[in-house]
């Protein structure tokens, strides 16, 4: 695939990004809009943990998958991920925490059916798709993390009486550090969805 091959590609899958855009959702809508009960905000809190705890094992699959400067670009993604200072699990928790939810109710409350799919869609595209498609949809989802983190911030704030550090934290990483992911993946996938370089 030649460049403007790739650049068309991703004329694309940024159209695509947008016509399905998370912060269209209802959910996302209403979080917005102050409109969650407490226990759907709960809800969530607790169901959404299983992909945020599953998303490093995912990029470790994806790692030993690859090599070269793809590998790098995914082992620095995982990196954050689990940086001790702050892995991306706990600070998950702790919103969780912030919003009512208990460690148990994390650990012991079973995975609902649409919270199954996602961690095996996940887990399906980072260990059996082509690694152009892996990247692809990697770059999909974390290319609307930044802003979906700033309105989850600002609503946490406004409407759901989430204003200390660690019940944000998670979200305030996010704002940024997927920008970097994003780019990343994108630059990637400008250069390479032909698979030469894997």
């Amino acid at each position: 695939m030649d460049k403007m091959a790739n650049t068309e590609l991703l004329k694309k899958l940024d159209a695509a990004i947008a016509e399905k855009s998370l912060l269209k959702h209802p959910f996302y809508q209403d979080w917005r809009a102050g409109k969650l009960s407490r226990e759907s905000l709960q809800l969530y809190a607790a169901q959404y943990y299983r992909h945020v705890e599953a998303f490093p094992k995912h990029l470790r699959v994806l790692v030993a998958r690859t090599n070269g400067p793809l590998q790098g670009l995914i082992r620095e993604n995982l990196a954050e991920e689990e940086n001790p200072a702050g892995p991306h699990p706990k600070l998950w928790r702790d919103f969780a925490a912030a919003v009512g939810v208990g460690e148990d109710d994390i650990t012991c409350r079973p995975a609902l059916p649409g919270t199954q799919a996602v961690v095996q869609k996940f887990r399906e595209i980072c260990g059996d798709r082509p690694v152009e498609e892996a990247v692809a949809a990697l770059y999909a989802y974390e290319s609307q993390v930044p802003e979906i983190a700033t309105t989850k911030v600002a609503g946490l704030k406004k409407f759901y009486g989430v204003t200390e550090p660690e019940g944000l934290a998670y979200f305030e990483v996010h704002e940024d550090a997927d920008k970097a992911h994003r780019a990343a993946w994108r630059e990637w996938l400008g250069e390479h969805a032909d698979g030469n370089e894997m």
